[in-house]
């Protein structure tokens, strides 16, 4: 049989075999999505298991937190705290006087006259220097007693006299070399280890003979 070539049917000389299909793009990009998505995945799960810590860093962080919130918490609050102000009175102001220290008393056994001692007569108040002051000169007379006394406070000298039961007191004699000058409102005692004698208005009214004198 003789074929012509263009009969019925496909002829051998004109079959040409199919051709295979390719990858479409959709389903390109698909799977780069999902190899990204795995990449990504993995990279998670190793910085989980990587970094400090371990997968349990964050559990032990909020841990400590808790706790130290838990502890501050729990702390009691602290009760109020009162302070006392203390005010320091004003110092006093200290005022020192000074005084000059008395005079030493005479020595007991320093010749005075019988019945006398530092400060004048015992028996007679009224010749007697005041309490604890010294005399300077003490002396009897016929007719007087009398004590010439120092104040130890100033230094200044005092007569003291008594005469047939009266007493006398008169501030400021002048005393020197075992003598003694006494004005009185006019009248005057001159003494000296010899006797008194008393003027007034320059005139001798008395003249007294002296029994016992002393002087310092």
């Amino acid at each position: 049989m003789t074929y012509d070539g263009h009969g019925g049917g496909a002829g051998w000389g004109g079959y040409q075999p199919e051709q295979k299909r390719g990858i479409s793009g959709p389903m390109t990009a698909l799977i780069a999505l999902l190899t990204v998505l795995v990449l990504a995945l993995l990279g998670a799960v190793a910085y989980l298991f990587l970094r400090p810590g371990g997968p349990s860093g964050d559990g032990q962080a909020q841990g400590v937190a808790a706790s130290s919130s838990s502890t501050t918490a729990a702390q009691p609050s602290q009760s109020p705290v009162t302070e006392t102000a203390f005010t320091t009175p004003p110092q006093r102001e200290t005022v020192t006087v000074t005084r000059e220290a008395p005079a030493p008393r005479p020595n007991p056994s320093a010749g005075y006259p019988s019945g006398a001692d530092y400060s004048g007569w015992l028996d007679n108040r009224q010749a007697r220097c005041n309490a604890g002051d010294p005399a300077t000169m003490i002396g009897r007379t016929t007719q007087a007693s009398f004590s010439i006394c120092i104040n130890p406070d100033n230094g200044r000298y005092y007569y003291r006299g008594s005469a047939g039961g009266s007493g006398v007191e008169v501030d400021d004699p002048v005393v020197a070399g075992g003598t003694a000058t006494v004005a009185n409102n006019g009248v005057v005692y001159s003494i000296s280890p010899a006797g008194m004698v008393i003027y007034e208005d320059g005139a001798v009214i008395s003249s007294q003979s002296m029994v016992s004198f002393w002087a310092d």
